[in-house]
């Protein structure tokens, strides 16, 4: 997953009862969201890609534990499993991360670092997504 030696907590979190999850993802610090989802993303079948939204919705709040984990574990698979939730808070429109020129080159950086073409490709449409939200949002002013 994210190089963590112990996943417990993540693990925990998927062991209970599903129908409960959102009600306790919500319990758990940002950064343990963080965590959590990523586990979900890649080491639950199928993903749960449907916890990128609580983290989304936080906005600016997540910017910072998401680069700290970003930093702290910049896997392929991480970089792209985040970049989902960058999108997500673009299109709720709770972070205007398209806007956020150091963002977008942080975000940009990672991904041209990607040795997977496939994944590069992919994290590479989500970032041309952001940026075509923002040229589309400068238009309309």
């Amino acid at each position: 997953m994210s190089g963590c030696a112990s996943n417990q907590m993540e693990s925990n979190f998927f062991d209970k009862e599903y129908d409960q999850a959102g009600t306790r993802f919500a319990e758990y610090a940002i950064p343990d969201q963080i965590k959590i989802y990523l586990y979900g993303m890649q080491a639950i079948t199928p993903p749960a890609p449907v916890l990128s939204r609580p983290i989304a919705e936080l906005g600016q709040a997540a910017i910072l534990p998401i680069l700290g984990e970003l930093s702290r574990n910049p896997t392929e698979a991480n970089i792209r499993d985040l970049m989902v939730v960058f999108e997500t808070m673009q299109r709720l429109g709770t972070y205007d991360v398209a806007n956020d020129k150091m963002l977008m080159k942080t975000l940009d950086n990672y991904v041209n670092g990607m040795k997977n073409n496939i994944w590069r490709g992919y994290t590479k449409e989500k970032l041309t997504q952001l940026k075509k939200s923002r040229s589309d949002m400068e238009e309309q002013n």
